[in-house]
């Protein structure tokens, strides 16, 4: 972002998804005055760093785009949730009968 202050409208443009922008909007609007600007700087907060880290998810994407993976210092940070996904899908099947 240039040197044009935050506004309720640039932070929720700037938002990369519009449930994200929905959150960010109702939290603004159900925010008590009082607490009003720290809602605002919290996001303001989220724009920035994820602007700042765009550039790297895009390398990341690119890598794994022509790789069919992350770069080895990312397969090793890597948590399997195989069985976990597997085990929620059981109790939601056994659940639903």
């Amino acid at each position: 972002m240039s040197d044009t202050p935050w506004t309720i409208d640039s932070i929720a443009h700037a938002l990369p998804h519009p449930v994200i922008r929905q959150k960010f909007l109702t939290e603004v609007n159900l925010a008590p005055v009082d607490q009003l600007q720290a809602v605002i700087d919290k996001w303001v907060g989220f724009v920035t760093e994820w602007a700042a880290g765009r550039p790297r998810i895009e390398e990341l994407r690119d890598y794994f785009i022509k790789h069919g993976h992350l770069p080895p210092e990312y397969e090793a940070t890597l948590i399997d949730v195989t069985d976990r996904i597997q085990a929620d899908a059981e109790r939601a099947r056994r659940g639903a009968a």
